[in-house]
């Protein structure tokens, strides 16, 4: 899907964009690439992201350094031979695996490379960003950043709503991949009228839910992606347990591989940590709000602002929502992942990133410049 898309909206613009040109002038405003472009891709989306970033700063004309999360390095190898066996030119795409601290730091600081585009944590998004900022010897322009960073995703569940709809909603948002998407369900806040309806049944749904081997396909979740990972989970859930009641899940074995059972904490404070803090992992805290307006400021006291959802038959509540709810991606009536390119074009406002907008009608613009030329006829 990126790289049709991408591929299509690169002929739609190839030859800039249209300007005005008076009697005895012709001007022109094209497009030209950036440069060497550092593309440092994650690993909960080890392909999509990663080819989908390549080739967006690939298909703009500039080459690019290709480092994938450390975690996940051979499927970026495995797309590099597909793009060699298509004919792709020697050195437009460069395979450089390694540490972030090390190889990262060192092509982020490099005076040749033009730009970052950047998928992954609000820790490390800042950082490059910090670095990018820095004028090194021998460097000739400001670097650009393209980042796509976290997200403590919130889905609204009004009083007038499809409470089935919502509790389903909640369920999947929260714990497919384990919970390890930017876009997941962290968070819930529920309109106190048909909060304990809705709590119930999303008890209910965790408790169906199986966790084991991903190759089985009858099993909804898996592990989380590593020792890291499983310790930082962990840890929330026990923060989260002297924050919430524990409704559901709450354990986790790694004798095995990294499994942490799908958690739900119920009656939770606005203010609390696993209600604000970014835990990547399948769990997610429930909070109470007393009407449709407290719960749109309560979905919006958090530094992140990536995606969102409100379950709500509520015309009036939706459109309210459609203006003030501060989420680059916002749905209605269906849970908060799940973007499709072309469709729902992907990126945050605040701590999310730079609402790059991947798989969107102006991503592409972003791994160029423009340049005017005016020729007096």
């Amino acid at each position: 899907d990126f790289l049709e898309y991408y591929g299509r909206q690169m002929l739609r613009i190839k030859n800039g964009q249209p300007v005005e040109s008076r009697p005895g002038e012709y001007n022109r405003y094209d497009y030209i690439p950036l440069g060497i472009g550092i593309v440092i891709s994650p690993w909960n989306f080890p392909f999509a992201i990663m080819a989908g970033t390549t080739v967006a700063a690939l298909v703009t004309g500039n080459t690019v350094l290709l480092k994938p999360a450390s975690t996940t390095p051979v499927v970026a190898y495995k797309f590099i031979e597909v793009l060699e066996q298509a004919g792709l030119p020697a050195g437009a795409v460069n395979f450089v695996p390694g540490s972030g601290a090390e190889v990262g730091d060192y092509l982020v600081d490099h005076p040749k490379t033009r730009f970052i585009s950047f998928t992954g944590s609000r820790d490390v998004g800042l950082r490059i960003n910090q670095r990018a900022s820095v004028l090194n010897d021998g460097q000739i322009w400001i670097k650009r950043v393209i980042a796509e960073m976290g997200g403590k995703d919130t889905i609204v569940v009004d009083k007038e709503a499809d409470l089935e709809l919502a509790a389903q909603s909640i369920v999947k948002s929260a714990f497919g991949f384990s919970g390890q998407k930017c876009s997941a369900c962290s968070r819930a806040v529920i309109v106190e009228d048909v909060y304990d309806t809705v709590v119930n049944r999303v008890i209910e749904l965790t408790n169906t839910l199986t966790v084991g081997d991903p190759t089985d396909f009858n099993n909804f979740m898996a592990t989380v992606i590593d020792q890291a990972a499983f310790n930082k989970v962990t840890e929330y859930i026990e923060i989260g347990k002297g924050e919430g009641r524990l409704v559901a899940g709450g354990t986790a074995d790694d004798s095995v591989g990294y499994f942490v059972q799908p958690t739900v904490f119920a009656d939770v404070e606005p203010s609390a940590r696993v209600m604000k803090e970014e835990i990547f992992g399948p769990v997610v805290a429930i909070t109470k709000a007393k009407d449709f307006d407290q719960a749109i400021d309560i979905a919006n006291d958090t530094e992140y602002g990536l995606t969102g959802a409100v379950i709500t038959n509520n015309r009036m509540n939706q459109e309210k929502a459609r203006e003030d709810f501060h989420v680059g991606n916002l749905y209605f009536n269906r849970g908060c992942t799940g973007a499709i390119v072309g469709y729902q074009p992907f990126g945050g406002f605040n701590m999310s990133g730079t609402d790059s907008k991947a798989g969107g009608p102006d991503y592409l613009q972003l791994h160029m410049q423009a340049k005017t030329t005016s020729e007096m006829l």
